[in-house]
């Protein structure tokens, strides 16, 4: 995907299959296999139930997610084996990105927008410390949003328009990078550059 980016002055990261490696299936894997229930019925159940969107909106608490899980699921073990579970799709950071951002940070303001919530936050705060114990991950950014704590989630104008608006940004010096088609999609219609990430090191060849 070929984009113009010589005018740029910022850019916005997704987190999972951008910055971190990330395999959604391993977690409904991991829940098919604590609750015995078939994957192809719990991957279901995380698309249609919406407690998902709310978790990821910081619309209801870690407990009140657990509890809906444990309904759904209809699962009765222990508390840190759902939480594994749920954290299984979150991968490694590999060190060659962080030292890209390193590199681009001298030419551009970085910023993260990531839908996600307090369980992963905390998984992949370890696992960018595994990889950069010198130098947090909120080190290699102006700023990290993540959705829980702005109350929007992409494909939701406002999960941008919080950044645009904080930093007096205009969206035509920006560029998003996404491995989502919808989120792209919903981006690029706020007048933001846009690159689909196909493959998690695909960015890093942009620049």
């Amino acid at each position: 995907m070929a984009i113009e980016i010589s005018n740029i002055s910022y850019i916005i990261f997704d987190l999972g299959g951008v910055i971190i490696d990330l395999d959604v299936d391993a977690s409904y894997r991991a829940f098919a296999e604590i609750s015995s229930k078939p994957f192809e019925q719990v991957k279901a159940m995380a698309a249609e139930a919406e407690f998902f969107q709310k978790y990821e909106r910081g619309e209801i608490d870690d407990p009140t997610f657990r509890a809906h899980l444990r309904e759904e699921l209809e699962y009765t073990g222990a508390e840190e084996l759902l939480d594994e579970a749920w954290n299984a799709m979150l991968g490694p950071i590999a060190q060659e990105r962080f030292e890209k951002l390193d590199q681009l940070a001298k030419d551009y303001d970085l910023f993260i927008m990531s839908n996600t919530n307090e369980i992963h936050t905390k998984r992949f705060l370890n696992i960018a410390r595994y990889t950069s114990p010198d130098k947090g991950f909120h080190d290699y950014f102006k700023e990290v949003y993540l959705s829980q704590e702005v109350g929007a989630r992409k494909p939701e104008p406002q999960a941008w328009q919080v950044i645009l608006n904080d930093h007096q940004l205009e969206a035509s010096k920006g560029l998003f990078i996404d491995d989502n088609a919808s989120n792209i999609e919903a981006a690029e219609k706020l007048g933001l550059k846009v690159y689909h990430n196909q493959s998690v090191n695909d960015w890093m060849k942009l620049f």
